[in-house]
């Protein structure tokens, strides 16, 4: 009988696999396989189904909640790209976020050729550095600017190369008492294409004002900008103001417009205080041709406010730096005159021909109830303005930026390129140009001096990043008090790279 005891557990195991086919479900090839709780009723301990035993809800709440995995979170951020063009820029793939990073730096080598006599101030006191000769970095300036979204712009630009005079009023200024003070450039953000107003910018920004004033100063054909520029737009403010700007232009984009209300002040460090200012600028193209090859811009801006302290001074320095900007000396200037108000008007002309340049800008300032030596003088009238033409031998034109109303960046035909493992040699883009620029500061018994130059140009574009440029000036001043008259010579170099 032994031999047959198995015979049992062999019908055990054929009545568990008929109650599994009568349970499980109808299966095909592809099909999923039964779930745990399936499972769990076909081989449940005690041999009794799930379904028969009573439901224990301390285990249904103790079920863990499904796993999340990586690809099903929601995204956090935005994945960028990154470029060359005409500097590092990154961009999302919708091109809603972009960010630039860059900057100009330009080392300046000076001589100005004068005697001593030619820079006297009146008083007596020293000015600035004088004749001296020197080596300097003109300006160095980091910049990020870009998109957030896509209506919201932003610049944050300083300039690293600005220095004070730690003792002023204690000593003469010279090049043993300075203090390295990083300034604020273009500091702003901007919301784009608003109804009715365009682009609104709000920040520290560049006067509604001047063609050359609102021409990047990378890109500027001559070292300096002329003497009204230095007088009458940014002569202490380094042509900057606090405030807010509606900018827009016409959908041809041949016609622009701006203005807005700022902040006065009378330094470089974005300060101003219980003042106001208002102004704008319009430009249009009544001639457009050949992508701007052949054009005519024609321009007006306006400036006026309130003067900072109840006081407006208008100077002018040579047009040739040689030192940093309190150093520099002074060839005509009006002081410190009490008044109520300063108007500023200045109309812009500029025509290209091919490779011919022709630009030319003028400015009128009133100052209204003035005051000298104690004696009114009611309103008083300063002007000045340049015309200068540019020529490329090597056949480029000037860009123009059109939502702008200003020149750009000069793109050589050809980079310069002279390797010794290399027969191919290019020799980049070449630019010859010449200016007259004059400055008249005397009205009534307010005598500041008058002042005529020649700035004769040569720039050479290495690509279209980095360049060298080389000016000679010749200067007249009439000085103030019938002290320093007669005449300067100077020769600037300067290397010089943006991007």
């Amino acid at each position: 009988m032994a031999r047959w005891s198995w015979l049992p557990m062999i019908a055990c195991l054929f009545w568990s696999g008929t109650a599994v086919a009568q349970e499980a479900p109808n299966l095909q090839p592809g099909d999923e396989l039964p779930g745990p709780e399936v499972l769990e009723g076909l081989f449940s301990p005690g041999g009794m189904r799930s379904q028969d035993k009573p439901k224990d809800k301390s285990a249904e709440e103790a079920v863990p909640e499904p796993i999340e995995f990586p690809a099903a979170r929601e995204k956090k951020g935005f994945h960028l790209e990154a470029s060359w063009e005409n500097g590092f820029r990154l961009y999302s793939v919708d091109e809603n976020f972009k960010v630039h990073v860059g900057g100009n730096a330009q080392v300046d080598t000076v001589w100005l050729i004068g005697p001593k006599s030619v820079f006297a101030l009146p008083n007596g006191a020293p000015n600035g550095v004088e004749n001296d000769s020197a080596v300097d970095i003109r300006r160095a300036r980091f910049r990020m600017d870009g998109s957030i979204y896509d209506q919201f712009d932003y610049m944050l630009e300083y300039d690293f190369a600005n220095a004070n005079n730690e003792n002023e009023g204690l000593q003469p200024a010279s090049f043993g008492n300075l203090a390295n003070s990083p300034v604020p450039c273009n500091v702003w953000m901007q919301i784009r294409d608003l109804p009715w107003l365009g682009n609104v910018r709000i920040g520290n920004q560049v006067k509604p004002i001047g063609m050359t004033n609102n021409t990047y100063q990378g890109f500027l054909p001559f070292l300096e900008r002329a003497d009204n520029m230095d007088a009458f737009y940014g002569p202490f403010d380094g042509g900057f103001a606090l405030g807010i700007t509606s900018r827009n232009y016409a959908e041809s984009e041949r016609m622009t417009w701006q203005y807005g209300i700022y902040g006065p002040s009378i330094n470089v460090f974005g300060v101003s205080l219980n003042k106001f200012a208002y102004g704008g600028r319009v430009t249009g193209l009544p001639w457009y041709e050949d992508d701007g090859r052949q054009l005519l811009h024609l321009g007006l801006g306006f400036y006026a406010g309130e003067l900072v302290e109840g006081n407006l001074r208008v100077r002018a320095r040579p047009v040739l730096r040689n030192g940093p900007g309190f150093a520099v000396p002074v060839l005509v200037d009006t002081g410190q005159i009490p008044g109520s108000r300063q108007y500023t008007i200045g109309p812009e002309f500029a025509m290209v021909l091919g490779s011919v340049t022709i630009q030319a800008e003028w400015t009128g300032q009133a100052l209204t109830d003035a005051v000298e030596s104690n004696e009114p003088q009611g309103t008083v009238f300063f002007h000045g303005g340049y015309v200068e033409a540019l020529y490329f031998l090597t056949g480029e034109y000037q860009k123009y930026e059109k939502k702008e109303g200003v020149f750009g960046r000069v793109v050589p035909n050809d980079n310069f390129h002279v390797m010794k493992s290399d027969s191919v040699r290019t020799c980049g883009a070449w630019q010859v140009g010449v200016r007259l620029s004059y400055l008249d500061l005397n009205d009534k018994a307010i005598q500041g001096g008058t002042i005529y130059d020649w700035t004769i140009g040569l720039n050479w574009f290495l690509n279209p990043n980095m360049k060298f440029q080389l000016n000679y000036i010749l200067e007249h001043r009439d000085g103030q008090q019938d002290v320093g008259h007669g005449w300067i010579n100077g020769i600037g170099l300067r290397a010089a790279y943006d991007f």
